[in-house]
């Protein structure tokens, strides 16, 4: 056999075992992995979509910023109308168009006078100065909590961890809410008189 066939057995092996590792490694489950495509086309689209995003959130971002301004009644261009502007947003926690704004927990703040938290069953003083701390001060912010709110006040409530739950305060707080004393008092009791210590 002459130099020239092993040459081309070699070859040959090297394209069969080249074409068997490009099909491994293009199955999903396979143990050679997943074939990345690093190539400078995959490269360049990815970085002219990241582009395309970062110029869209840009132009949102200024629109938004110009229709605050002129909803201010300021000259559009005005630089300092629009910084206070942006200042008054982030301040108020909300957007401009009737956002909501949150506590320092994260959950929604209330809005309006406070409520007697202490008609809720399971509430005492000391647990509700800890609610008034965290900023939860009314039955129709405790009634609106979801699953990710109660969890997020619950991390903050120490020794009365678990008590949103357990005492069913969404239930409470909604009949209160509504005013329905009576729904209330039918499912939880008689409501304390107002002003108990």
């Amino acid at each position: 056999m002459g130099s020239t066939s092993v040459l081309l057995i070699v070859a040959a092996l090297v394209v069969a075992f080249l074409v068997i590792w490009l099909l491994r490694s293009r199955r999903p489950n396979s143990p050679a992995g997943r074939h990345v495509d690093s190539s400078a086309t995959a490269v360049g689209a990815a970085s002219e979509a990241a582009r395309n995003m970062a110029e869209e959130v840009a132009q949102t971002v200024e629109d938004a910023m110009a229709a605050d301004v002129a909803a201010s009644g300021a000259a559009p261009g005005d630089v300092q109308a629009m910084a206070r502007n942006s200042a008054a947003i982030m301040t108020s926690g909300a957007a401009a168009a009737g956002g909501i704004a949150f506590t320092d927990i994260g959950v929604p703040a209330a809005v309006g006078e406070p409520d007697d938290l202490r008609q809720i069953k399971g509430v005492g003083p000391k647990l509700n100065g800890l609610l008034v701390g965290l900023g939860i001060t009314r039955y129709d912010q405790i009634a609106a909590w979801t699953g990710q709110e109660i969890a997020a006040v619950d991390a903050h409530l120490g020794t009365f961890k678990g008590r949103i739950t357990r005492d069913n305060w969404i239930e409470q707080a909604t009949f209160l809410a509504s005013g329905d004393t009576a729904g209330f008092e039918a499912k939880f009791g008689k409501l304390d008189k107002p002003g108990r210590a």
